[in-house]
């Protein structure tokens, strides 16, 4: 606790002074836009259009194993481009064309597009009365493009996000309808009370939106709502009926107006909800297990960064930091990109779970709280992760090994830390095959083993016992080294559990069998039952206590 207290203070400190810098500097004196630079943009057009694994660019650099020289990156193949185990790489002009081509059916092909497609078939299931001649004035008069839109804008990919949208649109308009009534005939439609009844009613719309985000929706249709029955009638107040009417649509009073808004509204979403559920329903059970396996997969290239970097400060090897090009800006900035996108990924999962509860069940119950055990674990490994990959930036002023001015225990110190493993390419190993595991359904391999903590007493023995004494609390390095094995304790705690939890799901493969013996009802032992045959052929069984076999 001393030690992220006292990074905490570090760096709101170093926040503090460089806000002061940019206030000295003279540009906190003047408003201006700021907008993202052309390479940002770029970057952002070319996302857009990329497949969604292509998680990090291909840029490869070759990286020294003992340090010496000028020591380059080499991120690994997890790190670029995921191969396609159905083609080669492309090696000429041809071939790159052809990759060109097929990217126009991935993309017609993908989740996105199906659902845009099941969108734009509801929307037209509304939106053909007003195509046809005979039904075009009925479109009109009837206002049925307010079902039209509410179609289009409440449709969520999911089944359970769509009726928990669906839920609170219509409440609010539920409730935009009975407001309505109290707005216009609490005063007899005077138009001064009515503006500060309007007023008061509207304001709590977006009291919801700005107090409670998660039920936005809810808020800002009911102000909407309220704001369109309330502003029309207050139209036909002002510019009369026959001008309200001129572009085809039927006067309504407020009284019949807002039920009817609430009826068109219920007509829209009922098609969006026949929608959502054919041809074939996309439950969140299932995207919530694949978000599931991509976070698990974040996660494994997430601590094989941080292994690298530990790694690299503790060898020395990170160079410059002040250099783009430098081995410790190129981990920092993977690393970096990680973790937002794990921790984007985490929050997407806890929305996820929450609108599990609004899928229509069929079938067996779902899991959730095994899957709240693992998106706990899971976000509990990434904050401890990301705390070893911040206490091992002490390690890196102590490489100068060949300086004579140092202490013994620093030297003794510092043999420790680097043939200590505070992390273990094994944690990658076994998370990459949970998310796996969760990703396709299939089983878990069998015999799997956690990693073993670091052996500290053992190497302390053979080293000097009074390398992490308390006497020494003050030398760098230490406090740092403390809460790196903390750290990592909990994470092989949180993998054992996690990996638990995983077994529960997808099982495990265990091609092994146990006979119990059946004989004694009251023993607890699992006994071998030993199978013979007589002479006579018939099958008889002894127990393993019997010695006479």
């Amino acid at each position: 606790m001393d030690f992220l207290l006292y990074s905490t203070s570090r760096a709101i400190y170093d926040f503090v002074r460089f806000a002061d810098s940019k206030k000295d500097s003279g540009k906190l004196d003047r408003m201006r836009l700021i907008v993202p630079g052309s390479k940002r943009l770029m970057k952002w057009l070319k996302g857009s259009f990329s497949r969604e694994e292509d998680h990090y660019s291909s840029d490869h650099h070759a990286m020294d194993d003992n340090g010496n020289g000028v020591s380059n990156l080499y991120l690994g193949q997890a790190f670029g481009k995921r191969k396609d185990p159905e083609h080669l790489p492309p090696t000429n002009g041809w071939q790159k064309f052809g990759n060109r081509i097929r990217s126009i059916p991935h993309f017609l092909r993908s989740p996105e597009s199906s659902f845009g497609l099941r969108v734009a078939a509801a929307t037209m299931c509304v939106a053909i009365v007003g195509f046809l001649h005979d039904t075009q004035r009925f479109y009109t008069a009837q206002r049925l493009f307010w079902a039209q839109i509410m179609i289009t804008i409440s449709m969520a990919p999911s089944a359970g996000e769509s009726l928990f949208s669906f839920t609170f649109r219509i409440f609010g308009t539920f409730m935009a309808m009975c407001s309505s009534l109290v707005v216009y005939y609490i005063v007899d439609g005077h138009t001064p009370g009515v503006l500060v009844f309007f007023f008061l009613f509207v304001m709590w719309g977006f009291y919801i939106v700005l107090k409670h985000p998660r039920y936005v929706m809810g808020g800002m249709i009911y102000s909407v709502t309220t704001t369109l029955i309330i502003g029309y009638q207050l139209q036909v107040d002002k510019v009369g009926i026959a001008v309200s009417t001129s572009n085809g649509q039927l006067y309504y009073p407020v009284y019949q107006l807002a039920p009817y808004r609430l009826a068109t509204v219920c007509g829209g979403l009922l098609v969006a909800w026949i929608w959502t559920f054919f041809p074939f329903p996309v439950s969140d059970h299932s995207q919530l297990r694949k978000n599931l396996g991509s976070s698990l997969y974040l996660l494994a290239n997430f601590y094989s960064v941080v292994h690298e970097t530990v790694k690299a400060r503790i060898r020395g090897d990170e160079g410059d930091m002040a250099l783009k090009t430098s081995p410790g800006r190129r981990l920092e900035k993977a690393r970096n990109t990680v973790f937002a996108k794990s921790l984007l990924l985490l929050g997407g999962l806890r929305t996820r779970a929450d609108f599990v509860r609004y899928d229509i069940p069929i079938g067996g119950r779902f899991p959730a709280a095994t899957y709240a055990q693992i998106i706990d674990r899971v976000q509990s490994i990434t904050y401890f992760t990301a705390l070893i990959s911040y206490a091992s930036v002490p390690f890196t002023v102590m490489t100068n090994e060949g300086d004579q001015s140092e202490s013994e225990w620093l030297l003794n110190f510092r043999r420790l830390i680097k043939n200590a493993n505070v992390t273990s390419h094994e944690v990658t190993y076994l998370v990459s095959l949970l998310s796996a595991s969760i990703t396709s359904g299939q089983p878990l391999p069998p015999y799997l083993r956690l990693p073993e903590p670091y052996a500290l007493t053992q190497r302390l023995e053979e080293m000097d016992r009074d390398v992490l004494s308390v006497r020494h609390i003050a030398e760098p390095g230490y406090a740092s080294f403390a809460v790196m094995q903390i750290a990592t304790k909990c994470i092989i705690q949180d993998l054992k559990k996690l990996m638990e939890c995983v077994i529960e799901l997808v099982g495990e493969l265990d091609f092994s069998y146990h006979l119990v013996s059946t004989a004694d009802e009251s023993s607890k032992d699992s006994l071998e039952t030993l199978w013979s045959r007589d002479a006579a052929g018939e099958s008889t069984h002894r127990s393993a206590k019997d010695k006479d076999t």
